[in-house]
């Protein structure tokens, strides 16, 4: 393996940066947030160009020092009122700013990050995006942070138990679908098999953003289906109070589960330093209790529980930044820690008939992130922008093995990844009617598999990327939005210590250029049509080519090819949305084709391992596939404080070449929601539903359908300028035995029980 110095990659980066660094004419932001003559206390203020964000005191106001000159969006939202956006000049003086807000029980337009290099709400972008607060994932089911988006349409959810969730997108998950950190790689190896979970606290975050659709332009490889970025605060933002922060706590009966996390920042003079931890520790799912037939051997099991779903974690962090009149600057360390279980066949008395399939997974990550924003100002770049993050990931699997001596549980494999992920960008001045951003991007994983039944190769991967995004104003009412981009990337498999790999020394480099162009056309105040195309693309991993080997989590035997190439994908949607007083609106039909589609088949055969059983073979092999649907959703007031949303979600996955559905593809889904939200009190019911899934690919077996109701209700408070919510709720509320079509265990065990989750978090 070469040596790994990503740091100095990083030093490199900030030498070349800091002559351009300008320190810009600067001034400030001050402003009163109310409704009516009534202050609005513990409102969320974001300045849209900056990245800063600020919360309004006990009297509404809230500051934003050293703004360099300029005009800037500055966004308010806060949950039981209309959200708002005031355009405000900044010119050496402080620039005064007055936002009255309206209540309204429909959910508050929100910030997208993701979607494009710069911000804007959800209605400034040409494909579908979305995004939740931290306090609506607080009050959305789930322990992980892929179960508090899934009400989301388009947005499902891969079960092998709540520890190793991982979100798809209109039918699409694993490798086609990308989940960020704060706009970065997150350095695990969660897309490797249906049992590795991804390392991200779900209490430690303060935003999601889901991008529905190819994205491949700014994010590179992996985004054919869509992206996940989860926004935390390991790196945090000065504030003009001197100490602030967050905390929450969390209880769920259905696991046992208890849960919090505490995030302090204290600043200075524009320093900021945070200290940030917490964890989570949860018990075997219960489930409805009966008797369940193992698929596999016919043998029943009298069961209360889902076995081996157990989840223990924790989480440490430190962070620094700097907010001067050049920007930003930070820095943050993070240590996560993981150990959790893999449900299946429990050990039994007949466990050679009934071969237990359960297994546990230990894992620690390790990660450094640096991210930076830098106020040029020049004749030619107006921003540039510079993250980059360094993760040392290891865990290691440990199956269940039961003989006559007992039950074991030695290791099988691990996984050590050690990764360098960075984007730098320049924004440049407005030019006419463009505006626009020209980034680099480079990626690079050393990987290795070891242990007593390695799954795969040693490897080093390298990327490369360069990008171009350009927004042009056609009038006042139409906007094109277009992306160009190309990348190169290296696969290099070899030093293994295996014997299973010993011959394997092989270099694999693929190359591609992908695009996109939108159009954003504003047909009345209210009303905005969009069209978008993409094309999109992604290589092969290393486990799709060289993978050799049987995964005891998974419970298959699995073998790659090394003559796959490339996936291409040509991506088509529209988007009709409306934004009324007492209603919105959304409907986006799509269409995405994908040449060289990667996924593992069944082979219709079967490997016989020592002390594990007999497991299907499953190859990966490549085919061409086309996905059509649409999502649709809609909110309305029926009240002053009451609101009802609704929303379906509907995806046709097939395998062209073989003229059959691909494997685990959604059903039709809806939500229906009541909603009760005024300054205090909150309250709600919903029925989630899902339809039988009878269109079956590769090793699917027949689903039904499934309607579950949820209850919750809470209470938000203030004392000055801490706010404080508490919530009640109940899931699975007539505690039925559902299955979904996207779990791994399904044919065994249904999905959770009835659970009563209590929430209390608290901003200051």
């Amino acid at each position: 393996m070469k040596k790994y110095f990503p740091p100095i990659s990083l030093v490199l980066c900030l030498a070349f940066l800091f002559p351009f660094i300008a320190h810009a004419a600067t001034g400030s932001i001050h402003g009163i947030v109310k409704s009516g003559d009534k202050p609005i206390a513990g409102a969320t203020v974001r300045i849209l160009e900056l990245d800063r964000a600020a919360r309004t005191d006990a009297n509404g106001e809230f500051d934003f020092p050293k703004i360099p000159n300029g005009k800037f969006k500055v966004f308010v939202r806060i949950i039981g009122y209309a959200s708002a956006i005031n355009i405000v000049t900044v010119s050496d003086n402080t620039a005064p700013t007055t936002f009255n807000l309206r209540t309204s029980a429909i959910e508050a337009e929100e910030i997208v990050v993701s979607a494009s290099p710069y911000a804007g709400t959800s209605g400034d972008q040409y494909q579908s995006a979305e995004s939740k607060s931290a306090q609506e994932l607080h009050e959305s089911p789930g322990s992980t942070f892929p179960e508090k988006i899934s009400d989301l349409p388009g947005v499902a959810v891969r079960y092998m138990g709540s520890a190793a969730t991982r979100p798809i997108l209109r039918g699409l998950s694993e490798n086609e679908v990308l989940v960020l950190e704060n706009g970065l790689r997150t350095g695990d190896v969660a897309t490797f098999d249906p049992a590795h979970a991804t390392p991200i606290e779900a209490e430690s975050i303060s935003q999601i953003d889901v991008v529905r659709g190819p994205a491949s332009v700014l994010y590179g490889p992996n985004a054919i289906g869509g992206l996940v970025n989860v926004i935390t605060n390991t790196i945090p933002i000065a504030s003009e109070n001197p100490f602030s922060g967050t905390l929450s706590l969390t209880g769920n009966s259905v696991s046992d589960e208890y849960a919090g996390f505490f995030n302090g920042v204290y600043s200075n003079s524009g320093h900021a330093f945070s200290v940030s931890g917490g964890g989570l520790h949860s018990q075997n799912i219960h489930i409805p209790e009966g008797t369940y037939i193992d698929p596999a051997s016919g043998m029943p099991f009298h069961l209360s529980r889902m076995p081996q779903t157990f989840n223990h974690t924790q989480e440490l962090g430190l962070g620094y930044s700097y907010q001067g009149d050049f920007g930003m600057i930070g820095i943050g360390v993070k240590d996560y820690e993981m150990n959790y279980g893999i449900p299946g066949v429990p050990t039994n008395d007949n466990f050679l008939v009934a071969v237990p399939s359960t297994s546990r997974i230990s894992l620690v990550k390790k990660s450094l992130e640096f991210r930076s924003l830098f106020e040029v100002d020049g004749a030619l770049i107006k921003q540039i922008r510079l993250n980059a993050n360094y993760v040392d990931y290891l865990h290691s699997e440990f199956p269940t093995t039961q003989d006559s001596t007992g039950i074991q549980g030695d290791e099988a494999n691990n996984h050590h990844k050690k990764s360098f992920n960075a984007t730098l960008q320049f924004q440049h001045q407005q030019m006419g009617n463009f505006q626009g951003t020209v980034g680099l991007w480079m990626n690079t994983e050393n990987y290795i598999i070891g242990g007593g039944q390695p799954l795969g190769p040693n490897s080093t991967t390298t990327g490369f990327a360069g990008y171009i995004f350009e927004e042009y104003f056609a009038g006042d009412n139409t906007r094109l939005q277009a992306g160009l981009r190309y990348d190169y990337s290296q696969i290099h498999a070899a030093n293994s210590t295996d014997s299973a790999f010993l011959g394997v020394d092989q270099t694999r480099t693929s190359g591609a250029a992908t695009g996109s162009i939108g159009l954003i056309q504003k047909l009345s105040t209210e009303i905005t049509s969009s069209l978008s195309i993409s094309r999109s693309f992604r290589a092969p991993t290393v486990q799709e080519l060289f993978s050799n080997g049987f995964d005891a989590p998974s419970f298959s035997n699995f073998k790659g090819d090394s003559s796959l190439i490339p996936e291409t994908a040509l991506g088509v949607e529209a988007s009709l949305k409306g934004n009324y007083t007492n209603i919105s609106f959304e409907l986006t039909p799509y269409v995405n084709f994908i040449n060289n589609y990667i996924y593992p088949f069944l082979t219709g055969d079967s490997t016989t391992i020592d002390g594990i059983g007999t497991l299907p073979n499953r190859h990966f092999a490549a085919t061409n596939a086309r996905l059509v649907g649409f999502e649709a959703s809609t909110n309305f007031q029926l009240a002053e404080f009451l609101a009802l949303r609704a929303s379906v979600d509907y995806v046709d996955a097939k395998d062209t070449k073989a003229n059959m559905p691909l494997p685990r593809t959604p059903p039709m889904r809806g939500l229906l929601r009541m909603s009760y939200q005024d300054k205090m009190y909150a309250a709600m019911i919903e029925w989630r539903l899902a339809s039988s899934q009878h269109k079956l690919g590769d090793g699917d077996t027949p689903t039904s359908g499934y309607g579950i109701v949820n209850l919750g209700a809470g209470i938000r408070f203030f004392q000055g300028s801490v706010v404080h919510n508490i919530s009640l709720h109940c899931e699975n509320l007539l505690n039925q035995v559902y299955r979904d079509n996207l779990s791994f265990v399904k044919d065994f065990l249904p999905q959770p029980a009835r659970g009563v989750r209590m929430n209390y978090n608290a901003a200051f």
